[in-house]
């Protein structure tokens, strides 16, 4: 009678060379791509790499002279707006924009994918009393004034927060109208007003960081748009360092997810 050899199952697996080469040595790299295709595709990345975009296009255009640009940016898309201080300044802004370039894993390459932009002409002054003599030495707001000014601006956020899209710097059209009130405040505003952004601590502390300079930017380029002078507002990000609320509940959490503004002292 003829005899048949008998492969023990566990040979036909690990055997060297294994019967199927692909399953053992090839399974590992392929579930190391699918990793880095998931954190490329995630929201941490996408996050940023809004944040470099926003971070070079905003050092780059204020080393040029362009601090009174807004900018808007999501993803590598970005929008400008502002007040241009005169005639072709826009242009030059934009130009500066679309050529600027972000460092990457290949070396520096081209920041944003898309560039657009809306700029208004400065508005003429109403009389020539109203320029100031750029030699004129400037007067620092009283003290009280600062505190009404930055009481005003309290209780505008009291009343209503600024709200975004989830986990992103995308300001929900809803706040347009507050927007518009806190724009009209902070022009009437002496001085300097800092814009605060606060997340609550869901999620890693980078990202809250992120998001809240982010948001805190978003705001400044809305106000800049609004006819608040770029030179006065500055913007940052504390993530969830500073909780005015407890963070083990969803009301406290959401009181902590804010934006505030504040006066600065000029000296």
């Amino acid at each position: 009678m003829a005899s048949a050899a008998v492969i023990p199952r566990h040979l036909i697996i690990w055997r060297d060379p294994p019967v199927w080469p692909f399953v053992w040595r090839g399974l590992l790299p392929l579930c190391a791509l699918g990793a880095v295709v998931l954190f490329a595709a995630g929201p941490f990345a996408r996050l940023a790499i809004q944040s470099t975009v926003e971070h070079e296009l905003r050092g780059q255009l204020d080393a040029a002279g362009f601090g009174w640009v807004g900018l808007a940016v999501s993803g590598q898309s970005v929008k400008l707006a502002g007040v241009e201080p005169q005639s072709g300044a826009g242009e030059h802004a934009l130009q500066l924009a679309r050529a600027a370039t972000c460092p990457t894993w290949l070396g520096r390459r081209t920041c944003a994918v898309t560039v657009s932009a809306q700029f208004m002409p400065a508005a003429e002054p109403s009389t020539p009393a109203a320029v100031a003599s750029p030699h004129a030495p400037e007067v620092a707001a009283p003290v009280a004034t600062r505190q009404a000014c930055e009481q005003s601006l309290a209780n505008s956020l009291a009343a209503e927060q600024i709200t975004f899209a989830p986990g992103s710097a995308k300001i929900d059209a809803q706040s347009g109208a507050l927007l518009d009130t806190l724009a009209r405040e902070v022009r009437a505003c002496p001085g300097k007003i800092r814009i605060e952004g606060h997340t609550d601590t869901v999620g890693r502390g980078r990202v809250n960081r992120h998001l809240s300079e982010a948001r805190a930017a978003a705001v400044r380029n809305a106000l800049i748009a609004r006819g608040v002078p770029a030179g006065r507002l500055s913007a940052k990000g504390y993530g969830a360092r500073r909780p005015i609320a407890d963070n083990t509940t969803e009301e406290g959490r959401a009181r902590n997810r804010r934006i505030e503004l504040h006066t600065v002292s000029s000296n």
